[in-house]
């Protein structure tokens, strides 16, 4: 079977597992009464599940398995080094699930929550043989040994908290996260001699095709959200992908191409940084400004009603909420899609 063709089996399976096990994730989950209930600062008026990152996780963890049955490993041209590689990749995503699912069920203050995701970064980078490293900058500066594990260490943890920060409206993480993982499997396919071409083919169409059936139930108005065991593995994801892949080019611009693709969430979760140390705030404490808020004060008169006087006079009149809520969503999507164009279009170019 061509290798195409096998990567897209192995979404479609992964799609028809994710949106068959979130049905049951949300009965338990309203069973056992594990719902995130509305706030001053929430966008959702009841309570709502927030396991969705089981049925993610669960989808994407069986199809890394299956990829190493040899038939299968055959058929997507994965080496015996990549296969050693999926196992380690699959242990770093059961790690980093778990530190997000104790959060949501018990929620973790912020330092040990980091520190639990630097120590699991950290096993990753280590275990891999040097396959999950940032070598070098921009492809040709080398870097030592233990600083290019730092660098990676740091590289994971920040784009795992930048999809969990970029988790505000219904379906927004889930689909900039399928979108993101759209375009470096594009990539993959269309220049089969980037290092590990065959390693991101398979993850990013699991990957895919789990974000895709979790949608079905994520998108507005969401039955289910992803939670923060959801958006760190997503991430976790994403940060593994770019790291064993583009990040291992030697052509500046290739380089920078995993930044491009995720430039949304680094950017937005970059200026809450900026904004709350300017504010002499802590940088984990969360906030109203993140920019899914102003696109959705843009267009919502139930949302601006919300914010304090001093805001409400620097946006326009929008309109309800419920199209708001969805067409900030999809503009949003569009934003995305259109640095991931531009990255594949750089990419192939390149």
């Amino acid at each position: 079977m061509p290798q195409s063709a096998t990567a897209i089996g192995l979404a479609l399976l992964a799609l028809a597992i994710s949106a068959l096990i979130t049905p049951l994730v949300i009965r338990l989950c309203r069973r056992y009464q594990v719902l995130d209930r509305p706030s001053a600062r929430k966008m959702h008026n009841c309570a709502v599940p927030r396991l969705g990152g089981v049925a993610i996780c669960l989808a994407v963890a069986v199809g890394i398995m299956l990829a190493t049955f040899p038939s299968v490993a055959a058929a997507l041209k994965l080496s015996a080094h990549q296969l050693q590689l999926l196992s380690v990749i699959l242990l770093g995503l059961g790690g980093f699930f778990l530190i997000g699912f104790w959060d949501d069920l018990r929620s973790l203050p912020a330092l040990p929550r980091l520190i639990a995701q630097l120590a699991v970064a950290l096993g990753v980078v280590l275990a891999s043989d040097g396959a999950i490293r940032i070598g070098s900058l921009f492809g040709r500066l080398l870097l030592p040994d233990w600083l290019a594990v730092i660098v990676t260490v740091l590289w994971i943890a920040g784009i795992v908290n930048t999809f969990n920060w970029i988790d505000g409206l219904d379906g927004l993480s889930a689909g900039i996260g399928g979108i993101s993982a759209l375009a470096f499997l594009v990539l993959a396919l269309l220049k089969p001699t980037l290092p590990n071409a065959a390693l991101t083919i398979a993850l990013c169409a699991l990957l895919l095709g789990a974000l895709l059936g979790f949608l079905l139930f994520n998108f507005h108005p969401a039955r289910i959200f992803i939670g923060d065991g959801g958006a760190f593995s997503l991430g976790y994801m994403l940060a593994v992908i770019s790291t064993t892949g583009l990040f291992k080019q030697a052509a500046v611009i290739t380089f920078l191409l995993p930044v491009i693709i995720l430039a949304l969430p680094i950017t937005d979760t970059l200026f809450a940084i900026v904004r709350r140390l300017w504010r002499r705030q802590p940088i984990t404490r969360p906030d109203d400004r993140h920019i899914h808020h102003r696109i959705l004060a843009l267009m919502s008169r139930h949302y601006r009603s919300r914010l304090p006087e001093s805001e409400r006079a620097a946006l326009s009149e929008e309109l309800t909420v419920n199209p708001a809520h969805r067409n900030a969503v999809l503009a949003l999507y569009t934003f995305a899609a259109l640095f991931a164009g531009v990255a594949i279009v750089v990419g192939v170019s390149a």
